[in-house]
């Protein structure tokens, strides 16, 4: 199909929340395998919609006979099976379920804890061990998990079935995501099934899934777990959930997945390794010109990608076709080199007050550069400082007891997403930019930092850079590859020729080297603020 508008996909039934789109799979696939993984041992554990709906009803029974009725239960451990289980075992049944980061620190890890008013925290790898939990604060194991489902399922087959009959409330908070941080203090949004059903419901219909996925992207953050879990599940489709990124290449090779859902550092770090590689065997010259030929050959309607890059997609199993990226800006650049190679990157918009997703590129109408079509039923306008606002049955309910900062979250309704943009005549939507990050020069000219970012992320030798500004005018701070450290002219000429190119109240004045990696958050969002810090 070319790319040109098409009607959006219709084949799946709405549903209404989370519990009715575990239901409804159980009920018409209970034979689908919906999640598998590798266990300890390294064998292939695969688990059928049967297994997984009745897995959840035993532990969200168990909770049930625990007392834990409209409380605030947090999750804490790494992406696994037990994990999701335990997510809709206490969403399902009406209680309030707190994904928490891993990698937090303790200390910051019970601040968030006390932060959402949790009850209960149930626990898992470097967390088995919380050594100063909150008072009162109930902990569980999940490496107990089949024994507390064993307690439920007994009490099922006794005749309790206050969790499996309970009815969702929709509109009642159902889960506290806490924002990544990257500018101040995490706060926690609240969704509720509404706001969760309604996006799912949303991005199905931009986006078309037929194969299986593979599962990379933290489940505490709403682009990892809702767009990348539930939405495939929610297609009827499997996800292989990784163990750890180490094992990442193989499983790939194994696993075979026709979409992947990650962000743009996965992305960047995929193409740095396959031009490493080419460089390593002298194949370089090589790669370049069959990539450039790729392109020259598709516009005149011949594909011999498979052909010319075989080994290349046998590195992601051979079945890739997609690649959804969002949760960061990425570079058009790694999106026409991946076109060249035969996987269609589709770059989309989401926040998780929004339940995350706003936009995508569709499997076949995309726009480079774009972060693609607005959802169906998702209301977005520039407002007259060009940024992006936002009403629609996705958007939050606000955020965990902080009126204040809920109140300046909108503006007569609308919700502010902070993000600069446009939107094109064929309704796709373009990000510049963040308003808080804004550089304001002393002539009153605005320059978006992330603009800059994305002409010096594709000059050789640049691994990461951020754009800031000092008392002397912009700068571009740079983290090089290793072959380029500490080779200050050579970024020092290809930053002047890309001034050539620029207004002169954008051109960058200085460039900065750096010998280790910017700061991140666990969603691999580099920390702007961490770096003023290391400026003062």
């Amino acid at each position: 199909m070319k790319n040109k508008p098409y009607p959006l996909y219709n084949t799946l039934p709405q549903i209404k929340d989370l519990k009715e789109m575990v239901k409804s799979r159980a009920g018409d696939t209970p034979g689908d395998v919906c999640f598998s993984y590798t266990d300890d041992d390294g064998k292939l554990v695969e688990k059928t919609c049967y297994d997984f709906d009745r897995e959840i009803d035993a532990l969200g029974t168990y909770l049930y006979s625990e007392g834990f009725h409209d409380k605030n239960i947090a999750i804490i451990g790494e992406n696994s099976y037990d994990w999701l289980v335990c997510f809709f075992a206490i969403t399902n049944g009406g209680n309030v379920v707190v994904p928490i980061d891993k990698d937090q620190p303790e200390d910051m890890a019970i601040t968030l804890l006390k932060q959402s008013d949790c009850d209960a925290v149930i626990i898992a790898g470097n967390y088995t061990k919380l050594k100063n939990p909150p008072k009162g604060l109930k902990v569980y194991n999940m490496s107990e998990l089949m024994n507390y489902q064993a307690k439920g399922t007994h009490l099922i087959s006794s005749g309790d079935t206050s969790f499996i009959d309970y009815n969702i409330d929709p509109e009642r908070l159902a889960a506290i995501f806490f924002t990544s941080g990257t500018t101040g203090i995490s706060k926690g949004v609240m969704l509720s099934q509404k706001n969760m059903a309604s996006d799912i419901n949303a991005a199905c219909k931009n986006f078309i899934l037929d194969g299986n996925s593979l599962s990379v992207l933290p489940f505490h953050h709403t682009f990892g777990l809702i767009t990348a879990i539930f939405m495939v599940f929610n297609y009827r489709r499997a996800t292989y959930i990784n163990r750890s990124l180490k094992y990442l290449l193989k499983e790939l090779a194994v696993v075979r997945p026709q979409t992947l859902f990650l962000v743009p550092l996965f992305v960047e770090n995929f193409y740095k390794r396959i031009v490493q590689n080419a460089k390593k065997r002298g194949k370089e010259k090589m790669l370049k010109a069959a990539m450039k030929n790729s392109e020259i050959l598709l516009k005149f309607g011949l594909d011999f990608r498979e052909k010319f890059f075989k080994e290349i997609l046998q590195t992601f199993g051979g079945n890739l076709e997609f690649i959804i990226c969002g949760g960061a800006p990425l570079n058009e650049h790694y999106v026409k080199a991946f076109r060249a190679f035969g996987i269609e990157i589709l770059n989309g918009y989401g926040i998780t007050e929004c339940s995350p997703v706003l936009s995508v590129n569709r499997n076949h109408y995309h726009r480079d550069g774009s972060v693609g079509q607005i959802l169906d039923g998702i209301d977005i306008r520039i407002s007259e400082d060009d940024e992006i606002v936002v009403k629609g049955d996705n958007v939050m309910m606000g955020y965990y007891k902080d009126n204040i900062s809920t109140a300046q979250a909108f503006t007569e309704g609308w919700y502010r997403t902070g993000d600069l943009g446009h939107i094109d005549e064929d309704g796709f939507l373009f990000i510049t930019g963040r308003e808080k990050n804004l550089i304001i020069l002393s002539n009153g000219e605005n320059v978006s930092p992330e603009e800059l970012e994305m002409l010096v992320g594709v000059v050789p030798g640049v691994c990461e850079c951020v754009v800031y500004s000092d008392d002397k005018g912009i700068v571009a701070e740079i983290f090089p590859e290793e072959d380029y450290l500490n080779n200050q002219p050579h970024f020092d000429a290809k930053i002047a020729e890309i001034n050539k190119k620029l207004p002169v109240f954008k051109r960058i004045n200085s460039v900065k080297l750096r010998s280790s990696e910017f700061p991140k958050n666990s969603s691999k969002k580099i920390l702007r603020n961490k770096i003023n810090v290391e400026q003062q």
